[in-house]
């Protein structure tokens, strides 16, 4: 495959999961289920980029998504951690349409 177009959907996947979990956290329009698989994403994603792919970096995405659990089930939320989680997850998903 083609290394721009893995990025590309790669970038879409990443904005379409930060959406899900922005649907639910915020405006409680999905079910916490549909959040959930998001957060798996992220860290099945973080996961597997920083073994496979080598990318140290990736981990955050893991970290990030671990964090996202407790708030999207409603166990704990940070307002300020939930934005910067979420705001990190965008800004990648971003960075990886427009490599």
């Amino acid at each position: 495959m083609n290394m721009g177009v893995e990025h590309k959907i790669t970038g879409i996947a990443q904005l379409i999961a930060v959406s899900i979990i922005i649907l639910h956290l915020y405006f409680s329009l999905l079910p916490s289920s549909a959040s959930l698989f998001a957060v798996a994403y992220f860290v099945i994603k973080g996961i597997s980029f920083a073994l496979f792919k080598r990318n140290p970096l990736s981990i955050l995405d893991a970290i990030s998504g671990i964090y996202l659990i407790f708030p999207v089930t409603g166990m704990f939320s940070n307002s300020i951690l939930n934005m910067v989680s979420i705001i990190f997850l965008a800004q990648k998903g971003v960075v990886y349409l427009f490599r």
